[in-house]
């Protein structure tokens, strides 16, 4: 080439433009406490197993608060962490970034230094289908962080990819404005258009501490309906009950 560089990109190049969405709505105050109370399980009752994360993605330092807040959306090359510096750029009060990595768990998406700026605004936490690192170091600042890896590796700056736009993150589809709760049961995706149902169908998490606080537990009766469906079942396909009870 005459400028003496010599790319080493191989392939074939996308013909798609890279977009980058709107923001979605921001989370009301009332909202974000009532999603404080309610027991992460409880919600992914409540929202099944589409919008579930998968158990991959976990808390990656142990003094993790529990993430509350609205996705902004990235979808990055698998080790390529130019899109991620993007989208933090793009995140506001109350957001939780959401990176579809792909899985990539031997790099970092990035570290602490590059999430200062959108911290000071209001950064709620990571989501990552890939590696973080600095966790120390995040962890000191009481930022929930939660992917597949802790990894020291920073990858390179090639590729331009998409910001708030529909994204794939822990077998999950997780669009901007989603509400996403994570904590050390797991993540949770709430989409926008069923949060007033989700929130409905749960309540706040009672601290118990011994066998006595559960004689009112609402699920009782249905997990010994459970139960019993089992033994009826069991019983009618033949099976051999050597207890007889």
């Amino acid at each position: 080439m005459s400028d003496g560089k010599v790319s080493t990109e191989l392939g074939h190049a996308s013909v798609i433009k890279p977009r980058a969405g709107l923001p979605g709505l921001s989370l009301p105050s009332d909202i974000r406490e009532a999603l404080r109370e309610v027991a992460l399980a409880d919600l992914s009752d409540a929202v099944g197993r589409l919008y579930t994360l998968d158990v991959g993605i976990r808390p990656l330092h142990v003094s993790m608060p529990r993430l509350i807040g609205t996705a902004v959306t990235v979808k990055a090359y698998p080790g390529d962490n130019w899109t991620i510096h993007g989208g933090l750029s793009r995140c506001a009060e109350g957001d939780v970034l959401v990176v579809d990595w792909r899985g990539y768990d031997q790099g970092a998406g990035t570290g602490v230094s590059a999430m200062i700026a959108a911290l000071s605004r209001g950064l709620s936490g990571v989501v990552i289908d890939g590696g973080w690192r600095d966790i120390d170091d995040i962890a000191a600042l009481g930022v929930p962080v939660l992917g597949r890896s802790n990894a020291a590796y920073s990858p390179g700056k090639r590729t331009v990819g998409e910001i708030n736009v529909p994204v794939a993150c822990g077998g999950v589809v997780v669009e901007p404005g989603d509400v996403i709760v994570g904590d050390f049961d797991g993540v949770v995706c709430i989409p926008r258009r069923a949060l007033d149902d989700v929130l409905a169908s749960v309540r706040p998490a009672a601290l118990r501490s011994c066998l006595a606080d559960y004689n009112d537990d609402p699920a009782g009766d249905a997990v010994k309906a459970i139960a019993d469906r089992y033994w009826e079942m069991f019983h009618t396909i033949g099976g051999i009950d050597e207890v007889g009870r």
